[in-house]
């Protein structure tokens, strides 16, 4: 029996979807306006590849989706969960308590069921305090019926997880059954406050995550397929619809990794550089052996410092929908933007804002189907900058080359010549000739790259430890965080003869003796 797979991203603007075989051809694809509820746009989108294409939906096997909602649940400060905070730290790191870098608008929502207790750890395993089980427990019983969910973090827990575990349990045990427990052992790094951050976000967004994955769950039942479920995950991989629901906060920024991941897979780049452009911003990310370079900067997601892993993008404010104007007889290109207003405000869809989509209609770069004719356009042009359409569009060609080599510049990390790949649906406005670029590639079915970066993204596994090197070898250091990397993603799903290692990083700490912090990631076929 044949069996496909559907990936869906779900954009502010668009919600793209494509139908791909198991060898990962593309059977069908679409673009929908994203909905209000989300979950409208996701059925449109199914339906259109399903019904467009010959096959039964009973022979979907797989699917796939990225979403920015928990993002956007952050940004605007929407249904979040009321958190209960515990760190476990007394009598060490009590200077700077929990939520110190937060928005003063957020912290708003959080403050009141904040703690610090007794315990943590050295960066070798070594207890500061043992945990004070009364002390806790009295904790616990001040949320009580006061809070949503927990946010559960120890000093280098990331070491060693057991007093994180410990008071888990007895949050268990105390607390209502349906408040959930994020402990930060499972989901950030080594430093301490990021780790915490990320923690908390992850808690804030339970009850989303829980709503987001029932109603995928339904609109794919709704479409008789009877598939596994997997969520985009903010490394380029993937992991099951349980996971989602444990861990929301390890979505964000999935959409950029998708269409990263998606770019290398279709344009057979390895290494280089993607630009994916919409209709508001160009997003440029790294691949690094097809997946996308990770940030070692702390992540901000709605004005919260985390150290969670994020892909390394830059983003400038030039898209399909990206407003040009004239300020005191200067040309200006952006940041504003139409946005999904495109339809109603663009010169070549009978608007009176003049954008890049105009532009690259006119450079027979672009060509969309319902617009006015090019000379309709030109005589609009011509009428807002009383200049000839040619000066014109020779004015906006040059802002735009040198935005994208100022954001070409800011993504390479020496002066060698790289490919870059170009994505998205806005991605005709850009020009074909870039400074610093070895070759230009607008691969097929670039504009749903971010669907298909779903697509055919893998299951991925990941292990962190600090390690003394007086007392194991860096060689055997490696190989048990390997192990745990590999263990971790045959749990999430992965095959395991199929896993393999993709980045291993050794880190000596120079302001620790002997010390050096070991990180592994995999992935694996699903």
């Amino acid at each position: 029996m044949k069996s496909y797979k559907i990936g869906i991203d779900v954009g502010g603007t668009n919600t793209d979807c494509v139908l791909v075989s198991k060898e990962n051809e593309v059977i069908a694809k679409t673009k929908h306006p994203t909905t209000a509820d989300i979950s409208t746009g996701i059925e449109n989108a199914m339906k259109h590849v399903l019904e467009s294409s010959t096959i039964s939906p009973s022979e979907v096997r797989y699917v796939m989706l990225g979403t920015t909602h928990c993002t956007n649940a952050i940004v605007e400060r929407k249904h979040l969960n009321k958190v209960g905070i515990i760190r476990i730290c007394k009598p060490a790191s009590q200077m700077i308590p929990p939520l110190s870098g937060f928005p003063e608008d957020l912290k708003a929502i959080l403050e009141g069921h904040v703690h610090m207790v007794k315990g943590g750890y050295e960066f070798d395993g070594r207890p500061i305090h043992a945990l004070d089980e009364v002390e806790i427990a009295d904790v616990l019983y001040t949320m009580k019926g006061k809070v949503e969910a927990i946010a559960i973090t120890g000093i280098f827990s990331k070491i060693n997880p057991d007093q994180e575990q410990k008071v888990a349990a007895m949050a268990r045990e105390i607390l209502d059954e349906s408040v959930a427990i994020s402990m930060s052992h499972q989901i950030g790094s080594l430093g301490l406050l990021e780790r915490e951050n990320a923690t908390i976000l992850n808690a804030m967004l339970h009850d989303i995550a829980i709503k987001i994955t029932n109603s995928f769950q339904e609109v794919v039942k709704r479409n008789k397929v009877d598939a596994q479920l997997y969520f985009g995950q903010n490394d380029g991989t993937l992991m099951s619809i349980e996971n989602a629901r444990q861990f929301p906060v390890l979505t964000i920024a999935c959409g950029p990794t998708n269409s990263i991941r998606g770019a290398g897979a279709l344009s057979g780049v390895k290494n280089g550089i993607v630009i994916d452009v919409g209709g508001t911003t160009s997003d440029a990310g790294v691949l690094v052996n097809q997946f996308p370079r990770e940030s070692n900067r702390a992540a901000s997601v709605g004005g919260v410092n985390t150290n969670f892993r994020m892909p390394d993008v830059v983003a400038i404010g030039l898209g399909g929908g990206t407003i040009v104007a004239q300020e005191k007889d200067q040309m200006k290109v952006g940041p504003q933007s139409v946005g999904f207003r495109i339809t109603e405000e663009a010169f070549c869809f009978g608007g009176d804002t003049c954008t890049l989509s105009d532009y690259a209609i006119l450079n027979e770069q672009l060509s969309i189907e319902g617009t006015l004719a090019i000379n309709a356009i030109s005589g609009k042009l011509e009428n807002q900058f009383k200049q000839d359409s040619h000066v014109v569009k020779q004015q906006i060609g040059e802002i735009v080359s040198k935005k994208i080599n100022q954001l070409i510049d800011k993504v390479k990390t020496d002066n060698q010549a790289i490919p870059v790949v170009l994505v998205g649906g806005g991605s005709p406005i850009l020009p074909d000739h870039m400074e610093g670029v070895s070759e230009i590639v607008r691969p097929p079915h670039y504009e749903v790259a971010n669907a298909y970066g779903a697509c055919i993204a893998q299951i991925g596994g990941e292990a962190e430890r600090v390690y003394n090197l007086a007392e194991i070898s860096r060689e055997d250091a490696i190989e048990e965080v390997k192990g745990e990397a590999i263990k971790n993603a045959v749990t999430a799903g992965a095959k395991e003869a199929s896993i393999e290692v993709l980045t291993i990083n050794d880190t000596p700490l120079a302001y620790l003796p002997n010390a050096t912090k070991v990180k592994v990631k995999v992935c694996g076929e699903l």
